[in-house]
């Protein structure tokens, strides 16, 4: 393509510039404008009275509010056919267990009627067997619609159901296992690409270990000389079950994915796959999975965690719930204190491709089209046209060395090489093909040197302008005037959500005479009568008026079950800590409903009070938390950001809107009774007659505290720490002493001056922080996903007291240097949050609904986190091995590895070589903003779990000798170890003889 600038960027109109090409073929952006480089799906084609500025016509656009919310099963489906099917459990092929078999495919669905298409997407099906059947869809290839045969057989596979976005939706039940057989069944070759941009130079998405062989098998190579590596390809999928307790063969871990049968590959599955031993090997293309469900009722959901596309295959739609429900639940819910009809709330937010045909005008001049203005470097080809899913892919930088200001204002994140101190990287500044030296330098178009970035490349967050709650974009829900409880999960790639009820607007008609699409603003100022803490700061775009709120959102319970105790949440907009006198000065600290990613919430609303009113659930969580950045936050009567690289003004009923997510219209009939709060809030107490609801199903929490009084029917002092605390003392629950536990150090990092990539790209990072350190010297160690294990814990039996010999747990100090608050997810476990604590000394308790169990917990910056935990090892019907493998598998065992952060004992640093390492039950956390994730903010977590003892131990004595045999119980024994002593009680001569792994005899001559 040719652009002609405008003379207001310093170019001659008359010039023209050509976009330069990678070697790939793929363009090379304009990094300092005037291109966003940052698509907006659909904009409505606005045309206004000059003189008045009244709109004249609208056409196109994404309109709000026209579908119904999409249900669970076809009897909930909305206009578009939309809906979440729910999955039909096989209770005979494994006795006990519920089964199911699952597939991944690509489908198409049409996600709002304003798209021209059907929205290409990968997602999951459950698939017909001999035990259970269904509408017996044939499934096809979605690019070639051909049969999809099961491997090995011209067998076509047929489905239960049509795949549908967020589905199958499994319901599970406490203690009953759910077993699955996955199959991928994406296409091979080419067709099995992505059609999202896709970063080869992301960990685990690029060069595998393998040499690329010729067509006469030799080893190719590069330009350079160096070997050209084999590629991992862009089909692998795998199944994750978040909050799961599960066996860590089962958990769906980077390393577990696998590419679909007859894939021509050299890495047809991740090195830590391992099937269910119990059940027949799958054969190619499909692995097994082992849910334990041996936890309290909650709301759970599974996804892809395959290495380095894990962020691309969710977007894509991979991904879908998982409800498990218990006794103690139910017999709320019978009893009338739960509400029965329950509603899930999956929340998403997205993007897709606009219009590349229609001429498109603003203030930097006329394009062919809105694309061709927005992401000009977009490849249609590889990734479609309008209507299909957007994903970032030119990485921005903030700053413009070559600007008078120092910054680019079409930035969005940093780059070394332009920051304090100035990075020395692997692949610095090249020259800009676009310059032309005979011109002046213009700091946009005509520039000398560009950053050496890869397009596509990996953004610092993905935040999208579209909210899609189970599949669909603004959807309506309609309710009667009861009570009703929702269970909300945030399943964005990166954006938080701050939820809020208000009673719709209904002086504000759109220009197509719709209502009720808006929420009542005013000006954020003092003023007389409003609610303590509403937000009185001046913000642009004002405040929901308070006049206006709906009905109190009651939280029972989070990812980790019910919380100790209900919590019943006023609407709130966002708020910030501004008192400057407070080191963690600028964090949010005040909201209603407010989730980061993964995180989920069990609410009950009454709209016994608001029959006939229209009600929009309100969103004003900032992008990125905490330091809001205006492009990002979509409102109606917004600013028009597009001299920053930003959208143009919204206008009512149409999107782009992350502040409006849904409409619930409140029937105008006989409202049932009010909602008994009194009664809820008794049935979580527990006193002389009975158990409260947390108690009874959840686990003891470790560090009793004064908020836990009610829910124990006990009186608990509170326990915090401060600053330099370097452990805890408390009374554990049964126990009559008290025990000290030291505090683990753990660190987060993201300043931009201290952790990038090899192209500069800002990243964060886990590590270990160094205690008592001096003033002159660096306190954290950081440590990527490709680094040795640092997290290592010793796995706790069910039962045994917090202290006792047999107990595992730690408890944690993550110490956050940085900037964002990262939301960390620990696979298997749940952690108390026991409180945070700023750098300053000031005490930061958890909020009401932050308590019990959570495995996804908010980490703010300037602050430490203090969590405690203990990994509770489920009970399995067969013994499984340790996972023992390479510390990074995308490279050559023996190959030096690029830490440069392992030192010996005397402190001096040494060189690290890929080596085997036993992972123990090889789990993870990581960050669950996705695109974080994906940047190295994940580390394996070795959990040590206590091998089966041998049984069967027989002795033979021949003279002075004796042959000891055994039987090996256990597939992750290290080692055996024989004793020998002088008398029967071994107190006297004690002797220890190692033997090694899977030995079963041992000769002592001795």
């Amino acid at each position: 393509m040719f652009l002609t600038p405008l003379s207001a960027l310093s170019v001659s109109s008359e010039t023209t510039v050509q976009m330069g090409m990678m070697p790939d073929g793929s363009m090379v952006p304009n990094y300092f404008g005037p291109y966003p480089n940052y698509a907006t799906s659909q904009l409505p084609l606005v045309e206004r009275d000059p003189g008045t500025g009244d709109i004249l016509s609208v056409t196109g656009g994404l309109r709000k509010f026209v579908d119904s919310l999409p249900g669970l099963g076809p009897e909930n489906a909305n206009d578009l056919g939309q809906y979440m099917p729910v999955a039909v459990p096989d209770k005979v092929s494994y006795p006990g267990s519920d089964y199911y078999e699952i597939a991944l495919v690509e489908f198409r669905e049409q996600m709002h009627p304003d798209l021209p298409i059907a929205t290409k997407l990968r997602g999951y099906v459950q698939l017909e067997t001999s035990e259970v059947t269904g509408a017996g869809v044939p499934l096809t290839y979605l690019s070639s619609g051909s049969p999809i045969f099961f491997n090995g057989t011209t067998t076509q596979v047929t489905a239960v159901d049509n795949p549908h976005y967020m589905g199958p939706f499994i319901m599970a039940e406490k203690d009953v296992p759910v077993r699955v057989k996955f199959y991928n069944f994406l296409p091979t070759g080419m067709e099995g690409n992505l059609f999202i941009p896709v970063d080869t130079t992301v960990m685990g998405s690029g060069m595998g270990p393998v040499e690329m062989l010729d067509g006469m098998g030799m080893p190719m190579e590069n330009p350079d000389g160096s070997p050209m590596m084999e590629m991992y390809t862009q089909n692998r999928a795998t199944l994750h079950l978040h909050g799961g307790r599960t066996p860590w063969i089962s958990d769906g871990t980077p390393h577990q994915w696998i590419t679909p049968a007859g894939e021509d590959t050299a890495y047809p599955e991740g090195v830590s796959v391992y099937n269910v031993p119990d059940m027949p090997d799958p054969g190619d293309g499909a692995q097994t999975f082992y849910y334990t469900n041996q936890q309290s009722a909650r709301l759970m959901f599974y996804h892809d965690h395959s290495y380095g596309i894990t962020r691309l295959n969710v977007m894509a739609g991979e991904a879908a719930g998982y409800l498990l429900e218990d006794d103690i639940e139910k017999a709320l819910v019978s009893s009338g204190v739960i509400p029965s009809d329950q509603i899930p709330l999956i929340i998403q937010d997205k993007t897709f491709v606009p219009d590349n045909m229609v001429p498109y005008s603003n203030m930097w001049g006329d394009f062919d089209s809105q694309l061709a203005f927005q992401d000009p470097t977009w490849n249609t080809t590889m990734w479609g046209g309008v209507g299909e899913l957007w994903y970032p892919h030119v990485y921005m930088p903030m700053e413009n060395p070559y600007d008078p200001s120092g910054m680019s204002m079409f930035g969005r994140w940093m780059y070394a090489p332009y920051f304090w101190p100035p990075a020395t990287i692997k692949y610095p500044p090249i020259p800009n093909p676009y310059y032309n030296a005979s011109m002046p330098i213009d700091p946009m178009m005509n520039v000398p040197m560009i950053p050496g970035l890869p397009n596509p490349s990996i953004p610092g967050e993905s935040f999208m302008d579209t909210p899609i709650v189970n599949g669909a974009a603004y959807p309506y829900l309609d309710v009667d005037p009861q009570s009703y409880r929702f269970r909300i999960l945030n399943a964005a790639n990166d954006r938080y959500w701050n939820l809020q009820l208000f009673v719709a607007d209904e002086t504000i008609t759109t220009f197509d005479n719709r209502l009720n699409t808006e929420v009542k603003m005013v000006p954020a100022i003092p003023t007389v009568g409003w609610p303590e803490g509403w937000p009185t700061d001046g913000r642009p775009g004002g405040v929901p008026d308070p006049a206006t709120v709906g009905p109190k959102m009651i939280q029972i319970g989070t990812e980790g079950g019910f919380l100790p105790s209900p919590v019943v949440l006023d609407q709130m907009p966002a708020g910030w800590n501004m008192d400057a006198g407070t080191f963690d000065v600028g964090l949010l600290n005040a909201y209603s409903l407010y989730m980061g990613p993964a995180e989920r919430a069990d609410v009950i609303v009454d709209f016994s009070q608001f029959a006939g009113k229209t009600l929009i659930l309100y969103n004003d969580a900032p992008a990125p938390v905490p330091a809001n950045d205006p492009r990002l936050d979509y409102y109606t009567d917004d600013p028009d950001h597009e001299d920053i690289g930003g959208a143009p003004s919204t206008i009512a009923g149409f999107g782009p809107n992350t502040r409006t997510i849904m409409q619930i219209r409140v029937a105008n009939i006989t409202p049932a009774q009010p909602f008994d709060l009194d009664a809820l809030m008794a049935a979580f107490i527990t006193n002389d007659t009975q158990t409260g609801a947390f108690a009874a199903s959840q686990n003891d929490i470790i560090v009793p505290q004064a908020a836990y009084n009610d829910a124990y029917g006990a009186v608990f002092p509170d326990v915090w720490a401060n600053i330099n605390a370097q452990n805890l003392t408390f009374t554990p629950i049964g126990g009559t002493e008290p025990v000290t536990i030291p505090f683990t150090l753990k660190a987060i990092h993201d300043e931009m001056g201290e952790t990038f990539d090899e192209y500069g790209r800002m990243k964060a990072t886990f590590g270990v922080e160094i205690p008592k350190t001096q003033p002159f010297m660096a306190t954290t160690i950081l440590y990527g996903f490709a680094d040795a294990p640092t997290e290592v814990i010793g796995a706790s039996l069910s039962g045994t007291l917090v202290g006792s010999l047999e107990d595992g747990t730690q408890l944690w100090n993550i110490v956050h240097n940085g900037v964002d608050t990262h939301v960390v997810h620990w696979h298997m476990f749940e952690v108390q949050l026991i409180g945070r604590t700023a750098w300053d000394n000031t005490v930061r308790w958890p909020d009401a609904n932050e308590l019990g169990w959570k495995e996804t917990l908010k980490v703010n910056p300037l602050q430490n986190t203090l969590v405690a935990l203990r990994p509770i090892i489920p009970d399995i019907p067969f013994d499984i091995p340790n996972s023992i493998r390479l510390i990074d598998p995308t490279m050559p065992e023996g190959a030096v590895l690029k830490t440069t952060n392992v030192f010996d004992p005397s402190g001096e640093p040494i060189t690290m070589v890929n080596h085997e390492v036993n992972f123990g039950w090889e789990l993870m956390m990581h960050c669950h903003m996705l695109t974080h994730e994906e940047n190295d903010m994940m580390r394996t977590v070795a959990l040590a779990v206590t091998p089966k003892a041998p049984t069967g131990i027989n002795a033979l004595v021949t003279g002075s000798s004796v042959s000891l045999n055994w039987t090996d119980n256990s597939l992750d024994e290290t080692a055996f170890i024989v004793q020998r002593a002088d008398d029967a009680n071994f107190t006297t001569g004690l002797m220890e003889f190692t033997v090694g792994m899977d030995v079963t005899t041992y000769d002592d001559n001795t």
